[in-house]
């Protein structure tokens, strides 16, 4: 029997390769479900295409908009913890922000296979979901290209051989930039990925480099490994997506195209390797490979995603709340781009440390004090 898969953010980047993905391998899935925020038009062809058994969106006041079955078509988050309750087998979650949490908690509650690429499930509620992980039938897969090399490289290895793991970044497209020029950037400039095709949150995350701290804080909690054992590393061409090295000195790498679809399928095929016809790697057409050290003075949203590990639970919370605070601000022109990574150390230096967090609604009052606060400061200082 087929396997099937609910796409929790169908119409989004990640989403849109999974079906991808679904399409080319329909001899063992199906899209049986599918969640969309705002993109109507293109779910309707999404529905024409894969006929899902159920579709959600988020606003009530879309469902006129949609071609479907009104019986089977859900709204809200609830509406989405209903479609995880069915037979589905796997979710993938690619819901931006904070909104992807509860899916997450509830998919591992359910015993399903989770392919995740909701970096904050993790950042947020790391303690929590891998707790579920290792008391439940369920797993979890992810799908960020770093982690998902990661995963692999480090499946088959003696944890007393390994010394260090290291997390690729393109550098995003301010690499070269002065950190006077950095504070004229704009929105659209920011939006300007040199290498990847995603969502604007992560996008921009990506041009800050807080995506990359994000990753630093998922592969805490994926490999329980301590942060000062996880490196970043400047990698302009995007051919290595991860590194392990051993006591011994030695490396292995993980290298491949950019390009998502490739991580989806060995998540969703949960592990395994299939044929894919998309781009290959060439490695004879390749010039060379580069290597930097990531520049802390001018991205300092990496160096806050450490102190914020050192620290403890609730500054994880505090650092992923503020970020999405102070994103949608620069987006809106309330603040500039250098003005981000300032407008959340802020918002870490006022807030009483919790060290440990294993209730999910101490999460959820800690993110909304974050957000509160991160709004109060953008209010007075306009």
């Amino acid at each position: 029997m087929k396997k099937k898969v609910l796409i929790l953010g169908s119409t989004g980047s990640i989403g849109r390769a999974t079906l991808e993905v679904i399409e080319n391998q329909r001899d063992t899935f199906e899209a049986s479900g599918i969640v969309c925020r705002d993109n109507i038009g293109l779910l309707n062809k999404q529905i024409e295409l894969f006929k899902p058994q159920y579709v959600c969106v988020f606003n009530k006041k879309q469902e006129k908009d949609v071609s479907f079955d009104k019986k089977r078509l859900f709204t809200g988050i609830e509406g989405i913890l209903r479609m995880i309750n069915t037979d589905v087998d796997i979710v993938v979650n690619a819901l931006p922000g904070s909104a992807g949490l509860i899916p997450t908690i509830e998919t591992l509650k359910a015993g399903k296979i989770l392919a995740l690429a909701n970096k904050e499930s993790l950042v947020m509620a790391g303690r929590i979901v891998s707790r579920l992980v290792s008391e439940s039938s369920s797993r979890l897969i992810p799908v960020d290209s770093e982690h998902s090399a990661l995963y692999q490289l480090l499946k088959d290895i003696n944890p007393k051989d390994l010394k260090t793991i290291t997390i690729t970044a393109s550098g995003g497209p301010f690499r070269k930039h002065k950190k006077k020029a950095l504070e004229l950037v704009s929105p659209e400039e920011a939006m300007n990925h040199p290498t990847w095709k995603m969502g604007k949150k992560v996008t921009l995350d990506s041009a800050t480099l807080m995506n990359k701290g994000f990753e630093v804080i998922e592969a805490r909690w994926l490999f329980d490994i301590g942060q000062d054992r996880i490196k970043v590393l400047i990698h302009p061409e995007s051919i290595i997506h991860g590194m392990v090295e051993f006591i011994d000195g030695s490396f292995t790498a993980y290298m491949a195209v950019p390009d998502m679809k490739i991580p989806i399928s060995y998540a969703i095929n949960e592990g395994n390797i299939r044929k894919l016809p998309f781009e290959s790697l060439c490695l004879h057409e390749l010039k060379r490979l580069t290597f930097y050290p990531p520049d802390l003075v001018r991205f300092p949203s990496l160096r806050l995603a450490y102190e914020a590990l050192d620290a403890g639970d609730s500054a994880l919370v505090v650092l992923n709340s503020t970020s999405e605070v102070a994103s949608q601000a620069f987006v809106e022109g309330k603040i500039r781009f250098t003005d981000i990574p300032i407008l959340i150390e802020e918002v870490l230096d006022k807030h009483d440390i919790i060290p440990i967090i294993d209730d999910l609604e101490v999460v959820w009052e800690v993110h909304s004090w974050a957000k509160e606060n991160g709004e109060k400061i953008i209010k007075d200082k306009r």
